[in-house]
């Protein structure tokens, strides 16, 4: 799914773009998605799965999440960087249709700058718009207190837990939590 382009200023005055990546783009976005897992551990991806990814495995990503009715993948342009992206997705069985699932990874440079709000606000119109979605869920990991008071501030509301969901490098065990705004 291709949205229109949504031009917004950062808190710090700058010009941002949320859109849809190109296909072209699929370095920017693996050079994007290796550093923000390398800055987080807060990310389902580690960057010791790095071998899992190219740069051609990204383009195919990006064609079939534009080509898609169902998903979209938009990227935050900032002085022409890619600074993260968000994705949102939609469930296309008959008894999970009403549900879509939302995302989101962002380089730290990029962060406290009201890109989470409006790359949020972007995914939240998208499901408002579509006909029969009812509900927005997402997952986040145990002590990610930032993106959890995004996600709250966003609307959503914590429904589920997954006990030692995340099992870090050094063999440290987190929950993972399951947020979910009616829409």
């Amino acid at each position: 799914m291709v949205i229109e382009p949504v031009s917004f200023r950062l808190k710090d005055g700058r010009e941002a773009v949320l859109r849809c990546l190109a296909s072209g783009e699929a370095g920017a976005l693996l050079e994007c998605f290796m550093q923000c897992a390398g800055e987080t551990h807060y990310l389902y991806v580690d960057p010791m799965d790095r071998e899992k990814y190219s740069v051609e495995g990204e383009r195919r990503f990006l064609e079939e999440y534009n080509a898609s009715e169902s998903a979209a993948l938009i990227g935050c342009f900032v002085g022409g960087r890619l600074a993260g992206t968000c994705d949102i997705t939609f469930q296309t069985a008959f008894k999970t249709r009403h549900r879509g699932g939302a995302g989101i990874a962002l380089r730290r440079e990029f962060w406290d700058l009201g890109i989470g709000t409006a790359m949020f606000r972007t995914m939240i119109g998208i499901a408002r718009s579509r006909d029969g979605i009812t509900q927005l869920e997402l997952d986040y990991i145990e002590g990610n207190a930032r993106a959890r008071a995004l996600y709250e501030k966003m609307g959503f509301r914590v429904c589920a837990v997954l006990p030692d969901a995340i099992r870090l490098a050094d063999g440290t065990l987190l929950n993972e939590y399951k947020m979910i705004l009616k829409l």
